[in-house]
């Protein structure tokens, strides 16, 4: 099969690599697409520790090609998303069904081969079917989506709540969608980005800060009565918003540290704790659980995922395509997606 190969940081070469072997309760899936997120583009710049050399990628939708001995859920040609975090399933946490905790799992593309490939081997528990109505590139975005969902479940107040969401990436813009979906009476998008914001609107929010034109937490205190919000869930995972989000919630309010942040913060208000009774949420991965609720959110017409894929890349191309989405695109980049089958 062709694939790209990660041999060292900045540098992938696409060729030739052995297929995948095809285990009992396993199936093998024709990759259609397989989208390059910020994860892939830490881990292929180095920044992020990975089993080099190893094919990156995990974030991809495909077709069921083959199926392994004992495969009784899925069927060939079934169209599915991959759930990218592999788990043991007999470890502490597994036994707790808490697989995105799991002590001997791994990320495809990190830890375990992944998914810039034309093939890939998993087990029918890591697949799920996608909707018919939805294109295999949107399809990647469950794998974010499921992300989201986990997070947001874990926190309070959303219901009927202000909610600002500060970042408007990919996440964000899920995250704003799904809080608005969830019932927050107030959803407030925080961003730089002025074509972010208008995305934003377009997809729920309900008042947009440009973060570069204004003081965001001021702004935020204005629109929630000088409260601050309830829930500010923080996307971004940089040292100045996520001290932002500590000045930003209200009193007894929550924050969902959402955003991969630095590994040391400098000036976090610690007495916050304290005086302002806030819970801060951390959140990693998601459930199988969570995929079921998102490709139901998607089915119904709640969430839309292709609103968030920008450009597209060959295979052959993906290098290239690495170093756009690391240099900051193009100036409307939201998401990458490489297409590797025909379908994709």
């Amino acid at each position: 099969m062709k694939a790209a190969l990660l041999e060292a940081p900045h540098k992938m070469t696409v060729g030739g690599q052995p297929d995948p072997e095809l285990r009992p309760g396993e199936v093998i899936v024709d990759v259609a697409t397989s989208a390059i997120c910020g994860t892939d583009v830490s881990i292929w710049a180095g920044k992020m520790p990975a089993n080099i050399p190893v094919i990156p990628g995990h974030e991809c939708t495909g077709t069921v090609a083959r199926l392994g001995e004992g495969v009784t859920r899925l069927a060939l040609g079934d169209r599915v998303v991959l759930n990218p975090v592999t788990a043991c399933g007999v470890c502490h946490y597994c036994m707790r069904a808490l697989t995105n905790l799991c002590l001997n799992g791994g990320l495809r593309g990190r830890e375990v081969p992944g998914t810039f490939a034309e093939l890939i081997a998993v087990k029918e528990t890591e697949a799920y079917r996608i909707p018919d109505n939805v294109g295999f590139a949107a399809a990647t975005n469950f794998v974010g989506l499921y992300t989201v969902v986990y997070s947001q479940r874990k926190a309070p107040y959303i219901p009927g709540g202000s909610v600002a969401v500060i970042g408007q990436g990919s996440s964000g813009l899920l995250h704003t969608q799904l809080a608005k979906v969830s019932g927050a009476s107030l959803v407030i998008a925080v961003t730089r980005s002025k074509w972010k914001l208008e995305m934003a609107q377009k997809l729920g929010a309900d008042e947009i800060v440009p973060a570069g034109e204004c003081d965001p937490v001021e702004r935020v205190r204005e629109l929630t009565g000088g409260l601050g919000a309830d829930v500010v869930i923080e996307t971004a995972g940089t040292n100045q918003t996520m001290v932002q989000a500590y000045e930003m919630v209200r009193p007894g309010g929550a924050i969902l540290q959402f955003g991969i942040g630095p590994a040391e913060v400098g000036g976090i208000p610690a007495q916050a704790y304290y005086f302002k009774d806030i819970s801060v949420i951390g959140s990693r991965a998601g459930l199988a659980e969570d995929f079921d609720r998102s490709i139901a959110l998607v089915a119904s017409g709640q969430i839309d995922l292709a609103l968030i894929v920008t450009h597209y890349f060959p295979l052959d191309d993906i290098q290239k395509g690495f170093e756009f989405i690391e240099g900051g695109g193009d100036g409307g980049t939201l998401r990458g997606v490489v297409r590797i089958g025909e379908k994709g």
